[in-house]
């Protein structure tokens, strides 16, 4: 479980580290400065960011491959959160229920009594992105060439596309969509025959052009009742009709032009602050407060940090040890790099309203903890990168991917 003996201090990304605590502190001061007088939420997630510092380090320190060799417990954990999420009630089994918020089930409440703001509550579809992250990182290792295989493909396919069905169906339309993009990634990169890739991407072309004429139309059944209107709003901002369902976007819109170049907070503009108008603005559209506050530039450093982490992530995976730590580190990055993807394009307008946290800086304390958790793991990974390894052992990785590459073309 700790392998002390083979971490090299050096190989410890301080990088990543110093990332998220910048991140983490930005949200404390947004989050401090947008919370009512009667709530408590800085408190919350500062505690939450300091637990979640420790959780990140000790999780660096545990191999990752002793969490691989539980993909199947960790699997089947997960999935129950999610059942339990999904199908259990307060009148069912008291204890543990599925909780809503906002028209969307995707809460799991422990005691409160069925009672809104009493109880505590966490969202297993955050656990999902680790989950399914290690799991089919795990189970293309195993399989290995054979992943090609017509029925292997479809098993994989099956049980990673099990979870993911579950949190669309909360209904959490952008954190699926992260998920299935992160999971073709790392069929790609582990390994998917291009006799599979390429008609593939062909045949994507014409059902995505399908999919997007379908959900437009009345009759659809894809989509929740609210989910088909949020994505009309973008297409037809001017439509009457949509206005209720734009209405967060736009106020996020005014709250980003109201803090022009340099943000409202580094000049000492201490005039009425425009994310007082945009709903749920310490989570899903805490990017909008950091344009407000930090303005263009703020905007631009805290985009170039999480492409700096990104970049950090995948030279991690390019340096991993093996093939599971290359996807491990590979998939984690790549996910971290959609979410921040989606929730900015959705604060700006560029996607269509969806909710998705931004990692590291948006309230919450279920996102918080497994971003850190997440964190932690991809440390480890490069905390056995192949320095660490000796010259047989390198002989023998270059050889199996040699092998590999020549098996996937």
């Amino acid at each position: 479980m700790f392998k002390k003996l083979q971490y090299h201090v050096n190989n410890y990304k301080f990088s990543l580290v110093s990332i998220v605590i910048i991140l983490g502190t930005v949200g404390l001061v947004l989050i401090q400065k947008l919370q009512d007088a009667d709530e408590n939420q800085f408190e919350r997630q500062l505690y939450g960011l300091l637990f979640g510092l420790f959780v990140m380090f000790v999780v660096s320190l545990i191999d990752y491959h002793f969490i691989a060799k539980m993909f199947i417990p960790i699997y089947i954990g997960n999935f129950i959160l999610m059942m339990i999420c999904k199908y259990v009630n307060y009148t069912t089994f008291p204890l543990i229920y599925g909780w809503s918020h906002y028209e969307a089930r995707r809460w799991i409440k422990i005691g409160g009594g069925g009672k809104p703001g009493q109880g505590f509550e966490f969202m297993p579809s955050e656990i999902s992105k680790l989950v399914i992250i290690i799991f089919t990182a795990t189970i293309l290792v195993k399989f290995g060439e054979r992943m090609n295989r017509f029925w292997n493909l479809m098993l994989i396919l099956g049980l990673c596309l099990l979870p993911i069905y579950l949190v669309f169906s909360q209904p959490d339309l952008s954190t699926s969509i992260v998920l299935v993009a992160t999971l073709a990634f790392m069929l790609y990169i582990g390994g998917l025959s291009y006799k599979i890739v390429i008609p593939t991407v062909v045949a994507a072309i014409p059902v995505s052009y399908f999919l997007f004429w379908y959900i437009q139309q009345p009759f659809q059944k894809l989509l929740n009742q609210y989910q088909a209107p949020r994505i009309l709003s973008v297409l037809h901002p001017e439509d009457p009709k949509y206005e209720k369902y734009i209405y967060q976007q736009n106020q996020a819109a005014a709250a980003i032009e109201s803090g022009g170049m340099f943000g409202k907070m580094i000049i000492g503009d201490t005039s009425s602050r425009m994310t007082k108008y945009v709903p749920v603005v310490e989570s899903d559209f805490i990017f909008c407060g950091i344009a407000e506050e930090f303005g263009f530039f703020g905007c631009i450093i805290t985009v170039f940090l999480f492409m700096l982490m990104t970049f950090i992530g995948f030279r991690v995976a390019m340096n991993a040890k093996d093939r599971l730590g290359y996807l491990i580190a590979s998939g984690i990055s790549v996910m971290l790099c959609l979410q921040t993807i989606v929730n900015i394009g959705v604060v700006t307008t560029l996607l269509p309203n969806t909710g998705i946290p931004l990692p590291f800086v948006s309230s919450g304390l279920s996102s918080l903890l497994i971003s850190m958790a997440t964190m932690g793991v991809l440390l480890n990974v490069g905390l056995q990168n192949k320095s660490t390894l000796l010259e047989k052992d390198k002989y023998e990785m270059d050889l199996k991917e040699l092998l590999w590459s020549k098996e996937r073309n």
